[in-house]
């Protein structure tokens, strides 16, 4: 569904098209964004491993401390759920930048010279 109709202006829709013709530029922007949800908690080389970093570990956590947020099992699920779901839905919006293309404008029929 391409809602950038609906909600760009043209000189919006003309540098998002260019911004996703650039393929290096989109996928940075994309791991960029998508980064602080997927990456956190991993293995860098050169610093100490923290795994408490991770979105979904921070919850678990921070119900395991003393003074902690307590969670149920239900609960750090729906926390897991809700990410996995803020993921799909950035992936999508970028799936669809993606797709975006430019109108191609009609040319004035050309005069048949056979007439």
């Amino acid at each position: 569904m391409d809602i950038s109709n609906q909600i760009l202006s043209d000189i919006e829709r003309e540098k998002i098209i260019a911004f996703c013709q650039d393929t290096v530029l989109f996928h940075a922007v994309k791991k960029y964004v998508l980064a602080v949800a997927v990456s956190q908690g991993t293995f860098k080389s050169n610093e100490e491993f923290r795994g408490n970093i991770n979105y979904a570990l921070q919850f678990a956590w921070q119900a395991t401390e003393p003074n902690g947020m307590p969670r149920s099992d239900e609960e750090l699920g729906q926390q897991v759920r809700a990410l996995t779901q803020a993921v799909k839905l950035v992936e999508s919006g970028f799936k669809e930048l993606g797709e975006m293309k430019e109108v191609e404008a009609l040319s004035e029929p050309k005069e048949n010279p056979a007439e």
